[in-house]
């Protein structure tokens, strides 16, 4: 089979998008930072390759011979210190780099991965989804932001160069395959240690980090993909979500009040205390509240189910997968 390169392979969407690969029978460069510390990619039967999105020449040498890049590598953290230089232009420029790298090896076809940052939180008021045509344009939070204008510089990119890529764009991604916590599964270790005492008046778009990883494939293979694809699938208010996670596993305790909204300009100072003592990723800013807080949006994932052919698991499994993982991982 032909060799690919995942670039950010230790992260979730890229451990998952490698074992799969590996599945298919693909030879994979699994691009880490940190070579020493890729004993589970070599345990799939990756080969482990230094790949820093920020250094080129790390780059370079990972693409050679390559017939395939997927450009997963991200900074996924929705604030810090200085956003400019911690999140926004790593994004950019990394994503750039890697595109660069490609285009002068001769890849065959790139496969990014964005999100659906970059397609909007906002409808416009109306009662629709959004869909691919649509770009976060009013993005206030440093993540969504660097989301966005990434993806932007990639398209730029790709059309001046005559590159052939495809974007994914995942929403809020759970299942297994993770190694450390993102803003979207530290709820389910909050859930499982019974630190969650109210829900968020958030709603959610949940897609499994499996099925993700078969969208960057199906990119990938089809000959036919093209342009922008939305990955999400469950769509639900986080105070649904609690008694599904209820069916799945009963013996959890689930909140049962809606934080008032009267204090919500609280939230974020809680999320920086869970983070300052426990380590826990950040998940709540003043920018997240202004942009989720009782905002129902959805998203259409026809183009990738028709187009292409994906098919998404059901959500009770990945909400089992992810409790399981997160007990056999992190709850030691």
């Amino acid at each position: 089979m032909k060799q690919v390169l995942v670039t950010g392979a230790t992260g979730h969407v890229g451990y998952n998008i490698v074992q799969l690969l590996i599945a298919k029978g693909y030879r994979v460069r699994a691009g880490v930072r940190d070579v020493a510390k890729a004993g589970y990619l070599t345990a799939l039967g990756a080969e482990a390759v230094a790949a820093d999105i920020l250094d080129p020449a790390s780059l370079q040498s990972a693409v050679q011979g390559v017939d395939g890049v997927f450009q997963v590598a991200a900074v996924y953290k929705v604030t810090a210190r200085d956003p400019q230089k911690e999140i926004i232009e790593p994004s950019i420029e990394g994503g750039l780099n890697v595109l660069r790298a490609a285009k002068a090896a001769g890849v065959r076809r790139v496969v990014f991965t964005s999100s659906v940052a970059a397609i909007g939180m906002d409808a416009g008021g109306e009662d629709r989804a959004l869909t691919e045509e649509d770009w976060n344009t009013k993005a206030k939070n440093p993540y969504n932001y660097a989301k966005t204008a990434a993806e932007q510089a990639a398209w730029d990119f790709a059309k001046a160069n005559d590159l052939d890529m495809v974007a994914i764009n995942p929403s809020a991604i759970i299942g297994p395959g993770f190694f450390r916590h993102t803003p979207s599964t530290i709820l389910f270790e909050m859930l499982l240690r019974g630190r969650l005492p109210v829900i968020m008046p958030f709603t959610l778009t949940f897609v499994d980090a499996r099925d993700v990883a078969a969208a960057h494939v199906l990119a990938y293979e089809k000959q036919e993909a093209s342009g922008r694809y939305i990955c999400a699938d469950y769509n639900t208010s986080l105070a649904d979500l609690m008694p599904l996670c209820r069916e799945v596993d009963p013996t959890l305790k689930v909140p049962g009040r809606m934080l008032p909204n009267f204090l919500l300009p609280t939230a974020p100072l809680f999320d920086w205390l869970g983070h300052k003592f426990t380590g826990a990723p950040r998940a709540v800013t003043s920018e997240t509240i202004r942009e989720m807080a009782n905002n129902p949006i959805r998203y259409n994932s026809d183009r990738l189910r028709l187009q292409l052919g994906w098919q998404p698991r059901p959500i009770h499994d990945s909400l089992r997968d992810t409790l399981d993982w997160v007990r056999s991982n992190f709850l030691k």
